[in-house]
């Protein structure tokens, strides 16, 4: 399984929103503190990114060789972790992805196109393929996979000067995936700041131990008692000089969301036209209809992938 997995993506952000990491030199790291846990720092990690509800708008903008801007898209994510699920709506852009929208409800995922009015389901080998033409990737803004529950962690001791910064010490982390988990990476080394658990760097190898990916976070604040950081930049190594950045405006820690919130995401991606959605061999003509179904029985339909939409007008 592992020389399938490509290069690619928890906090995933929208996780996400990985965790992060670095290229580790034993010799440069101090010991850990004695009983000091290699899953629980992994776990503050995803907390500082990741509230049980978070909700976060943000700017992407993809560089490329050269220093020129390929693309730059505003969106808004909403990130359910306790019943992992997640929406994210690109709310504004220079191009035809306004409107474009991607909705998780563990295990389906499903993506909008606005341009073909299109609903079209996203396999789970695409974890790795680039979130809208950047160098982050579905997994780490929609969290297909889970850096807790499909990784080992070994704690390989403390930077304390993390990307040269002083004062700031850092555990150093090894993730490796498990044996029958989906993980789409080899090897990740993250730096996790000691006292706040916030995630300042990650390195990211592919199946044959080559690094593949840098991410870095930046402009950290204190956020309802979170050190959050406001910008993530992605960098990959076969391709020097691109890279993309991510600015977070506004985020939330405190946003409430339910099954209604989300059967309404889903109809908004379903909603039916010439071409109605089959459903257990009845015809899905009714947005209503929809919005009243479990999010669970909707998301389990298989068709959905070919039915025609109109917009998406609202998100949760």
């Amino acid at each position: 399984m592992r020389s399938n997995r490509a290069l690619g993506s928890a906090l995933a952000l929208l996780g996400l929103v990985c965790v992060v990491g670095v290229p580790v030199r034993a010799a440069g790291l101090d010991p850990p503190p004695e009983g000091a846990d290699a899953r629980e720092i992994a776990g503050r990690a995803v907390a500082a990114l990741r509230g049980e509800a978070t909700v976060i708008e943000a700017t992407m903008i993809v560089r490329r060789k050269g220093g020129s801007r390929s693309r730059e898209l505003r969106f808004r994510s909403f990130d359910d972790r306790p019943a992992n699920r997640a929406f994210i709506r690109i709310l504004d852009a220079r191009d035809a992805a306004a409107g474009m929208a991607f909705l998780k409800l563990r295990p389906n995922l499903w993506k909008y196109e606005p341009e073909d009015e299109r609903v079209l389901r996203i396999a789970p080998s695409e974890a790795l393929e680039p979130f809208m033409g950047g160098d982050f990737t579905n997994d780490d803004l929609i969290h297909i996979n889970s850096e807790i529950d499909d990784y080992e962690h070994r704690l390989l001791g403390v930077d304390p000067r993390p990307d040269g910064i002083a004062n700031l010490p850092a555990y150093a982390v090894e993730y490796t995936p498990h044996e029958a988990s989906a993980a789409v990476w080899g090897r990740i080394v993250a730096l996790i700041e000691v006292e706040h658990g916030t995630p300042l760097r990650c390195d990211f190898y592919d199946a044959d131990g080559k690094l593949a990916r840098v991410m870095r976070f930046g402009d950290i604040r204190e956020v309802r008692g979170r050190r959050f950081p406001h910008v993530w930049t992605a960098q990959p190594q076969d391709s020097k000089g691109n890279e993309t950045r991510i600015e977070v405006h506004e985020v939330r820690f405190d946003a409430r969301f339910d099954d209604a919130t989300w059967a309404a995401a889903v109809a908004s991606l379903t909603t039916a036209t010439s071409k109605p959605c089959s459903i257990s061999s009845r015809m899905c003509d009714s947005v209503q209809r929809l919005a009243d179904m479990p999010a669970r029985i909707i998301l389990s339909i298989p068709c959905l992938r070919n039915c025609n939409t109109r917009s998406l007008v609202s998100g949760p």
